[in-house]
């Protein structure tokens, strides 16, 4: 376990937008962790932690602890961290020189191989330095050098890297969310999708100049797929969509929602169609992909309770039915958050680990032992 924020006051809010980010069951006694990325350096896997309180901080593991290496302080709150390609991205909301007064959507990116050397800052434009208007919430790294970004203000930017001018450029700005960007995917290198605390779902096509080619919404007209079905389990979300996992399987390319309507679904990448849908009976704040100690694939979620709950993605001889439970850490048995699950990142591939931070400021690292059914 590690503590990874500090000690904040109570904030009392009660909307969709700050039931996500605060969870307003109990009083929080530390800043939310909201972003965690594993970083291998040589043979040695570190970790990086972002925190509301405003910064980001690396971790090494020392004599069976993690000890903080380095801390770094955005000015604002720290709202996602992205390990791709040696550098690390951030995406916070923070103040720029050319508009002191008002906190704006950073974006920096450092190359770790050379951690001395001041970050790629992403911008606008030359007279707008900063990367969007709010603060950027979301962040997905695509081939190495094509970064998607969302925001607290339902805007998504695309930024290709210029190895002319070694800058990350701006390529083209997505508009149709209303409220916060909360989980970005690809499916199949053509659709991205995004979901965002207004509830919904959109599907953007890249090879078409980025239209927005579906809408999945509560309006059930607004729904595009090859079906009509009306019954329960309804095909969208009744509440706040809070991240979207891809998942790729000889049946095809699959997108996962989750939301705080208490459903993690599954839909097909290419047409938007919902295949599967799973109740948790509690609001689930986050997902990742988890892999077992031969490498098979398995589905992560972080609940509002602070309970961690995994489910197998296909049937196996073990285990007949896909979406099953398989796994769940309980505050209360064994080890879990006292608070909402913020944030859980996959471990390096091949080591069977995953780590989770909480609204309750820590960060848990976990490895998989024994055999969980998915061979």
């Amino acid at each position: 376990m590690i503590d990874a924020s500090t000690p904040k006051q109570d904030n009392n809010n009660n909307n969709n937008q700050n039931r996500y980010n605060h969870n307003n069951d109990h009083r929080q006694e530390f800043y939310s962790v909201t972003s965690v990325a594993n970083w291998k350096t040589g043979d040695q896997v570190k970790i990086f932690s972002g925190s509301q309180d405003g910064c980001w901080r690396l971790w090494a593991l020392a004599n069976g602890s993690f000890i903080k290496e380095f801390e770094h302080n955005m000015g604002g709150s720290v709202e996602c961290l992205e390990v791709a390609s040696n550098f690390l991205f951030c995406g916070c909301e923070s103040y720029s020189p050319a508009l002191p007064e008002v906190a704006v959507g950073m974006i920096h990116a450092w190359d770790l191989s050379n951690p001395a050397a001041p970050p790629l800052e992403f911008r606008m434009h030359s007279l707008l330095p900063w990367a969007h208007a709010t603060a950027v919430t979301k962040l997905l790294v695509v081939d190495g050098q094509k970064i998607v970004s969302g925001s607290r203000d339902g805007s998504i930017k695309l930024w290709n890297f210029d190895p002319a001018g070694k800058q990350f450029v701006l390529v083209q700005t997505l508009m149709g969310h209303a409220r916060e960007v909360t989980g970005l995917a690809v499916a199949d290198g053509t659709y991205l999708w995004s979901s965002s605390t207004d509830g919904s779902i959109r599907i953007w096509d890249l090879a078409n100049n980025g239209e927005c080619q579906y809408a999945i919404t509560m309006n059930e007209n607004a729904v595009s797929t090859p079906t009509n079905q009306q019954s329960p389990p309804q095909p969208y979300h009744t509440d706040a969509v809070t991240s979207l996992v891809s998942f790729t399987s000889p049946n095809g390319t699959f997108i996962l929602s989750s939301s705080l309507d208490g459903d993690v679904k599954a839909w097909n990448g290419k047409t938007g169609q919902m295949v599967a849908s799973e109740a948790h009976g509690e609001g689930v704040v986050s997902m990742a992909m988890g892999e077992d100690t031969n490498g098979k694939p398995f589905l992560l979620i972080g609940l509002q309770s602070g309970n961690i709950m995994a489910r197998n993605l296909e049937p196996t001889p073990k285990i007949p039915k896909a979406f099953a439970s398989i796994l769940l850490l309980s505050n209360k048995f064994s080890a879990a958050h006292s608070d909402a699950v913020r944030v859980i990142a996959p471990g390096i591939p091949g080591t069977a680990t995953f780590c989770t931070g909480g609204m309750d400021g820590k960060v848990l690292v976990f490895q998989v032992a024994g055999d969980l059914g998915l061979a």
